[in-house]
């Protein structure tokens, strides 16, 4: 990787592009970038800046056309060039249907770090390919060659003619490249990681879309899923959903999921750490005890309203029952706090939408899916006007319209499902991991868009086809409420491009990130360690539950819990105790036990036997317990042994008096 520009360098030469008397000028004008004379490359700006740090911005297009369409096309890119460079290559991936030049913002920071960045409009301009006949932005998907630019080649192009500039300009070899991106950006990291292996030292690849197709489909399941609960039209004729549920109704929610999954990770604090055990099972009992008994009112749901919620979780189908998109996380994270959009892009903003204006639908599967799904999706286009995307999307047919996704049709010789997605087989990540890439994937379990358990899904498959060797080279981090790219009842806010570095350049894999909540989070001082996939964060029983330093990553180890007796006083000093079996194969003498904890209650004393750990604990150190007739109580003993930290972990169910 690091000698592909040696290549470039030679090529250069050969081609007579650069002389034998080439020195680099590092100028910051037209004519130096011009004198270059890249194929089918131009540039229109060369600005020296001197803000956040002195650097040179370059704004350029590569392979400019006239689309079938007949709307001007070409692969935009802006590239900041800083003075003082650190030898450092930063792609920074886009996001929703692209074409805008990045984000400056993010530019900003990591120019001012000393990285050479680069961003891209991945093939089409939307200030002149707009067109509100033809869903708008997405416009360019009745374009073949815009629509594969999109998906991967502009990134493939930008990323070669990139690396070429900044040898030139600095007259030096780029030592690491870095790709980083979510969302859109995150697909497009796992796009390279598979079709342009050798490009990138390291990847982070945020709320990935990978596979984008079918999430769109998904998005119009959601939407048809709600329009019954609609009691008002659009301003376009359609089931208007913003108001289907409130944000009180969607509080309920998040108090049922909650209440079924809180206690389940062994601490009652308002995050579901223990998020594989939070299913069907769990969850539906408490939904359907919030259905109304009679009239719909602000203390509980309508029937129709938890059947809606059930149908999105469970994922969308065709009428055979097949599974078009995958299941949904339960996460308390369903209610986003904070103002609309601020905090977080969550289930409302996606599916919903907000009570801006009288009839007007503004949920994001309505406008940016509703335009990606006719447009760019489907094969052929089906060329939608602004007007008729909630038409359209309300009338998705996934019998007939779905398995388009996958077609090809005359001049569009690609399906999305193979320009937008990993090439097949999309988990076979063997070249990317033989030249030493290394990859951090990060995914919110209440994610409004793209569901954590498809990359959940995806990384189990990669794992297994890399032999089990798929945290030598890429490891994921899901966080427990956080929406789509950040925000919700979350600790949201941590840096995995910096814990990428460490791990290309020294060495170091992340064990763990450290993560804060946003300040929209019920607890914004909150930090909490994020850990690698299938590790989870569990409390050790002794701090405060607001400080990171107090937990710890573990892999867990199904147990059998028996707790005594089996009714409880809170207010009373006797003890209980759990009876902590542990699976065949297991012997309890073996491991070095860290801590037991039992609903945020340390142990005050354990016994390590053969085949069980007898832990005995006091009513007065529970946290957030509160009495119950059936209250579940889960049991985590935390143990080492040989460097492995394990929990062993079951539940038993209680009662509780006061």
């Amino acid at each position: 990787m690091k000698g592909m520009i040696c290549v470039v360098f030679a090529a250069l030469l050969m081609a007579g592009i650069l002389g034998p008397g080439f020195v680099s000028a590092a100028s910051c004008d037209l004519e130096f970038f011009n004198a270059l004379d890249l194929p089918n490359t131009f540039f229109t700006s060369a600005t020296p800046l001197t803000t956040p740090v002195a650097h040179c911005e370059l704004i350029g297009q590569i392979n400019p056309r006239t689309g079938v369409d007949g709307k001007a096309y070409a692969i935009g890119f802006r590239l900041s060039l800083p003075d003082s460079w650190n030898g450092r290559f930063y792609f920074l991936g886009g996001g929703g249907t692209d074409g805008a030049l990045g984000d400056l913002t993010v530019t900003n920071v990591v120019v001012s770090k000393g990285y050479a960045v680069v961003s891209t409009d991945a093939g089409h301009d939307n200030t002149i390919d707009n067109d509100p006949a033809a869903a708008g932005t997405a416009a360019f998907g009745a374009d073949p060659q815009a629509r594969i630019d999109y998906g991967y080649n502009a990134v493939d192009k930008v990323t070669q003619t990139a690396k070429i500039l900044i040898g030139v300009y600095y007259n030096r070899v780029i030592e690491y490249s870095y790709f980083v991106g979510c969302s859109n950006g995150g697909r497009q990291g796992m796009v390279i990681s598979r079709r342009f292996p050798t490009y990138f030292d390291g990847i982070v690849a945020g709320s990935p879309g990978f596979n984008l197709p079918k999430a769109a489909v998904a998005e119009a399941w959601n939407e048809q899923a709600l329009a019954p609960l609609a009691t008002e039209t659009s301003t376009n004729g359609q089931p208007y959903l913003p108001n289907t549920f409130s944000d009180p109704d969607l509080q309920l929610a998040a108090v049922a999921i909650n209440a079924a999954c809180d206690g389940l990770d062994s601490l009652i604090d308002g995050i579901v750490d223990n998020y594989a055990a939070c299913t069907d099972e769990v969850v539906y009992p408490k939904l359907e005890a919030l259905i109304c008994p009679g009239e719909k009112n602000v203390t509980c749901l309508s029937a129709a309203q938890v059947e809606a919620l059930k149908k999105i979780f469970a994922g969308a189908k065709n009428s055979s029952g097949e599974a078009l998109y995958t299941t949904w996380q339960w996460d308390p994270g369903i209610y986003t706090p904070g103002p609309p959009f601020a905090g977080g892009l969550g289930f409302r903003t996606w599916n919903l939408g907000y009570v801006f204006a009288p009839g007007v639908n503004n949920a994001l599967n309505l406008t940016l899916g509703g335009g990606s799904l006719p447009m760019i999706f489907v094969t052929p286009p089906v060329v939608t006007p602004l007007t008729g995307l909630e038409a359209f999307i309300f009338a998705f047919d996934f019998d007939i319209q779905a398995p388009k996704i996958f077609d090809a049709s005359g001049i569009y010789n690609e399906s999305s499902m193979d320009f937008m997605t990993p090439p097949a087989p999309a988990t076979d990540l063997s070249a990317f991991r033989n030249q030493g890439g290394k990859m951090i994937l990060t995914h919110g379990n209440s994610d409004g868009v793209f569901s954590s358990h498809d990359t959940i899904n995806w990384y189990e498959e990669m794992n297994t086809d890399m032999g089990g060797t798929a945290q030598d080279f890429a490891r994921l981090f899901l966080v427990p409420g956080m929406a789509h790219c950040g925000g919700g009842p979350a600790t949201s806010v941590f840096d995995a491009f910096t814990a990428l570095v460490n791990w290309v350049e020294d060495g170091t894999a992340p064990e763990s990130l450290l993560a804060t909540a946003n300040a929209f989070a019920p607890w914004p001082s909150r930090t909490r360690p994020l850990c690698p996939y299938p590790s989870v964060t569990r409390y050790l029983g002794t701090g405060s539950i607001e400080d990171a330093t107090n937990f710890t990553c573990v892999d867990i180890i199904p147990a059998t819990v028996q707790i005594a007796p089996a009714t409880l006083s809170l207010s009373r000093s006797k003890k209980f105790t759990a009876r902590v079996k542990l699976p065949k194969g297991y012997n309890g003498k073996d491991w070095e036990v860290i801590a037991a904890v039992c609903e945020g209650a340390s142990a005050v004393k354990t016994v390590k036997g053969g085949s069980t750990f007898t832990v005995s604990f006091e009513p007065k150190d529970l946290i957030n317990i509160t009495a119950g007739d059936s209250v579940v109580f889960t049991v985590t003993v935390i143990a080492e042994r040989s460097g492995q930290k394990v929990a062993f972990e079951g539940s038993d169910t209680v009662k509780v008096k006061e």
